[in-house]
Order: C-alpha cells, then sequence, then structure tokens
C-alpha cells in the first residue's frame, strides 16, 4: 500500500482535481467557457400532462463515457477526470473517504419496476466498486443542500482526524420522475429559469456530476489546489416541506454558522453564489436572509439559469463553477436576471464582472427548510 507523510494537522484544508460533467460542457473548463459566452444549457422538450414544453438541461451522451447504467456513467465521467488529477492514487492511500452526495440516486431504477435497486445505499455500494473508489461510502441526500453539506461534511471529517483525504462526488439526473414531481408542484417555469429577477416564476430542472478531494496535503493534486476551505455552516428552520421560510432564518443561521467557522467577518465576503432557483419564494428568501446578514457589499448571482436546478449535485457544481471563475478574475452575470429592483439592498449580477476578490460565500437550499453554506477562498 501507498503511503505519504501526513500534513500537520494546522495546515488549510484544500480542494482540487475537480470534476465535471453538465449540460454544458464535459469538464469544468468547458462549463466555465460556455457561461462565459452566454450559453444556455436549458432545451424545451414534451412533457405528458403540460399543454407547453418545459426547459430541461441534459448532459451529453458522449460524455457519459464507461459502463453500467446512465447513472454510474454520469458518476463516473466526473469522477474519472478527478482520479486524473492526482499524483497518487486514491484507491491505495490510507486513511481516505469519499462522500456520494445526491436526491434520488439512480432513480431510473424506481420508474423501471426495480425499486430494491434505488436505494441509496445499495447503489452508492455498487458504484463504488465499479470504480474502485476506496472504503465504505457515506451517502449525503438532505434534498437540495446535499451537495455543499457533503463538502462541509468531509471537511469536519479531515479536521476531526478521522481521514486524512476525502474524495466528494455528487450528482442527480433529470428523470421523469423527478420532473413529474416538480411539475406537481407547479413549480416550473414556462421558459428557462430567470434567478432573481423581478419576473421569474419558476425553476428549471437539469442534471450534473461533479467531483473533487479535499485534503491537507496540496501535493496530492498534479496541477496544484483550486480552492481552500475556510468554513461551512448548516441551519433548518423546519418551515414546511417544500416552502422556504419567510425569515429567511434556517438560511441566516447556516450562514453565520459558516462564517463563524472561518472566522470572518460578513465584509470579508467578496462574492455570493447564491442557490436562486428562480422561483418566487426561494429568491425572496434568499434575498431577506442576505439583507439580515448585511451582505450588500458582495455581488449575488446564481447558475440555475445556464444549466437549471441540478438538485444533489448543485452545491457541489455551483461551488467548483464559482471558485474557478475567481480564479479567472470574473463573477458571471445571473443569467435571465434583466430587472431585480423589486430586491433591493443585494447587488444582483445582471452582467459578467471583473474582481480581484477570492473569498466566496456558497448557498444551498432545500425542502423541509434545510440549509448550508460554504466559505472558499479561490
Amino acid at each position: 500500500m501507498e503511503t505519504a507523510p501526513r500534513a500537520p494537522v494546522n495546515d488549510p484544508i484544500v480542494l482540487g482535481a475537480p470534476g465535471c460533467v453538465t449540460p454544458l460542457g464535459a469538464t469544468l473548463e468547458d462549463t466555465f467557457a460556455a457561461m462565459h459566452a452566454g450559453r444556455c444549457g436549458l432545451r424545451p422538450e414534451p412533457f405528458p400532462g403540460s399543454d407547453a414544453p418545459v426547459h430541461v438541461g441534459r448532459c451529453d451522451e458522449t460524455a457519459l463515457t464507461g459502463g453500467g447504467r446512465r447513472a454510474q456513467r454520469l458518476l463516473g465521467a466526473a469522477v474519472r477526470q478527478t482520479m486524473s488529477g492526482l499524483s497518487r492514487s486514491l484507491r491505495t492511500l490510507p486513511r481516505t473517504a469519499w462522500v456520494l452526495a445526491t436526491t434520488k440516486g439512480d432513480v431510473r431504477a424506481l420508474e423501471e419496476g426495480r425499486p430494491e435497486d434505488a436505494e441509496l445505499p445499495l447503489f452508492a455500494m455498487r458504484t463504488g466498486v465499479a470504480l474502485g473508489l476506496p472504503g465504505t461510502p457515506i451517502v449525503v441526500s438532505n434534498a437540495c443542500v446535499s451537495g455543499t453539506l457533503a463538502v462541509h461534511l468531509a471537511a469536519g471529517l479531515i479536521r476531526s482526524g478521522d481521514v486524512d483525504h476525502v474524495l466528494v462526488t455528487g450528482f442527480d439526473e433529470a428523470t421523469d420522475f423527478v420532473l413529474s414531481g416538480f411539475h406537481c408542484l407547479h413549480a416550473i417555469a414556462h421558459g428557462p429559469c430567470r434567478p432573481f429577477d423581478d419576473d421569474r416564476d419558476g425553476i428549471s430542472l437539469g442534471e450534473a456530476a461533479a467531483s473533487v478531494v479535499l485534503t491537507r496535503d496540496p501535493g496530492l493534486f498534479r496541477h496544484g489546489p483550486l480552492a481552500t476551505y475556510l468554513g461551512g455552516g448548516m441551519g433548518n428552520d423546519a418551515n414546511h416541506i417544500s416552502g422556504p421560510s419567510r425569515t429567511g432564518e434556517g438560511l441566516v443561521r447556516a450562514v453565520q454558522g459558516a462564517l463563524n467557522d472561518a472566522e470572518l467577518p460578513v465584509d470579508a465576503i467578496t462574492h455570493v453564489n447564491a442557490h436562486g432557483t428562480g422561483s418566487v419564494y426561494n429568491d425572496g428568501m434568499e434575498h431577506i436572509a442576505f439583507t439580515r446578514l448585511g451582505l450588500g457589499q458582495a455581488p449575488v448571482n446564481s447558475y440555475k439559469g445556464y444549466f437549471g436546478h441540478t438538485l444533489g449535485a448543485a452545491g457541489l457544481v455551483e461551488a467548483l463553477v464559482a471558485v474557478h471563475a475567481l480564479r479567472q478574475g470574473v463573477m458571471l452575470r445571473s443569467l435571465g436576471a434583466t430587472r431585480s429592483v423589486t430586491l433591493p439592498g443585494i447587488d444582483v449580477l445582471l452582467e459578467h464582472r471583473h474582481t480581484q476578490g477570492r473569498t466566496l460565500l456558497k448557498t444551498s437550499s432545500g425542502f423541509g427548510g434545510c440549509n448550508a453554506a460554504l466559505v472558499l477562498r479561490a
């Protein structure tokens, strides 16, 4: 078994070797380039029971290499990018864990009448074996905060001394089951979603997979770290099974927890990548929370207008794109937002903007009143 000197416990936790597959690209770099060019990955398609098409972000099938079921191929495409970005193999490094963030897992198995194959622990175990991933998988399935929470959990495992390295993965597919659920809630936008726009009217769904490694050893990455983990937090307002708190209380507590963990004042945040689903209530809740927190100085955007809400993958995919963008010196516009005068007190990015700031606040919110936040330095 390959061994390496352990990093001192006071060394910072860093993220690196990102893997990413989205409706806009088969890598993180391709996805960012498409977003910077203003491309939208949402496409109209007919949906049973709807008199109008719905806009969905779907990954290119040619990017889903490898064998197995589509869910495994989607996740595997991101994981293989991460593995190729490492200087040593995670498969042989001791004290390594891996985390899977997802809301639905292989939900196609449920649609095909095989509910036992849709069980998340079973799917994670089979996927780990197929991809040669280390250890017993840890599954994080906490609605739409799963990807963000998985990064926070991974950092906690390293801080506690339980492990030295954690592979964090996240994915979800835009299947008929998922689409019908949101359609029944009357939550789907009439066109591509418009996060933080005055005329927003609902969400668009997408699919994606992402992968990254957290460690205290920057030498593990062939091309150096992507970002430094500064802190994380979570909060639950238990407001409603699907409706966000009208006061933003859970999100306020999650962000305060992340700032306290990072030992930073609120004015140290230079950019906020928000959950920003494009629904009236979610974006309104975030506006209230950000105003309460005094985040008016930090430009805010959402990426869901580019490729939709990718559910359990969203927090991880969006965090990786956001820190990559900051390393390029840019904050991307919140695609679909052209006017945000009904959201006073926050600086919604209506156009791309250059920046020298490097401190990101990533927030996520989900059903059941769950909220999570990360502070990362690009």
